[in-house]
């Protein structure tokens, strides 16, 4: 039998507290999220964005929390542009992954853009964003040398070595 009691509701996550089978279960309950890979001409567009609970700057690929009745698509392209002032020619969806499963329901969508062209940044007024064009080589190799320390420009960067370089270097 379960006991809950919604212990926080926030702007962006929820806190719940449950009992399970005598157990305490904290869950945090999130709408859902995207991540974007802008990749154009064998460089990706990092971002190097200052995090508030990391008292610091880290690199990252563009990402966002869904809105109320956003496509995971739509919320990929206003972030896009919103971060980087990128505007996607062609959006694709990469994969799927939950971030916290053993406490929280956040599924982040993973986008690779291509067919870039410019339009405006517009950051939001608490967020601090810097936009590199770097080398793909070269951002596998700040992987190995731990400059990049988020999981998931980590694992975008690393899916898409694994499973779409090859087919991209075209483009």
């Amino acid at each position: 039998m379960e006991d809950l009691k919604l212990f926080y509701r926030g702007r962006v996550v929820t806190l719940e507290v449950r009992q399970v089978d005598g157990r305490t279960r904290e869950i945090v309950r999130h709408p859902g999220s995207v991540s974007i890979l802008p990749y154009e001409d064998g460089h990706v567009y990092l971002i190097k964005q200052y995090r508030y609970p990391l008292n610091g700057y880290i690199w990252e690929i563009p990402a966002g929390t869904l809105e109320e009745g956003e496509s995971p698509e739509e919320c990929a392209r206003r972030e896009l542009e919103e971060e980087t002032g990128l505007i996607a020619g062609r959006l694709e969806e990469m994969f799927e992954a939950y971030l916290i499963p053993g406490y929280g329901t956040e599924k982040m969508h993973f986008f690779l853009a291509t067919e870039l062209s410019e339009g405006e940044m517009h950051p939001e007024p608490s967020e601090k964003i810097e936009v590199y064009r770097i080398p793909f080589d070269k951002v596998l190799r700040m992987i190995g040398e731990k400059d990049i320390v988020d999981a998931k420009t980590i694992a975008a960067l690393l899916w898409y070595e694994l499973q779409l370089r090859d087919s991209h270097k075209q483009r």
